[in-house]
């Protein structure tokens, strides 16, 4: 397990934005930890039309806080 901080991926709105309420999603954001191999889409106006795969642990200057359920 990876442990991920404010700015990375995983805790990022745009890190499985078209499903927040998955429950694997929201576990990441809780616990601020996520497998190695979890990867997710990126829906980032600037990458969305790249279909950009990222790991929870991913960085870019385009992240806004997700809200944690």
């Amino acid at each position: 397990m990876l442990h991920i901080h404010t700015g990375q991926c995983g805790l990022c709105v745009h890190f499985g934005e078209e499903h927040p309420d998955d429950q694997k999603l929201i576990q990441i954001r809780r616990s601020m930890e996520a497998a190695e191999d979890f990867i997710d889409e990126c829906r980032h106006p600037m990458h969305e039309k790249l279909h950009l795969k990222v790991t929870a642990v991913s960085a870019c200057d385009g992240f806004e806080p997700a809200t944690v359920h």
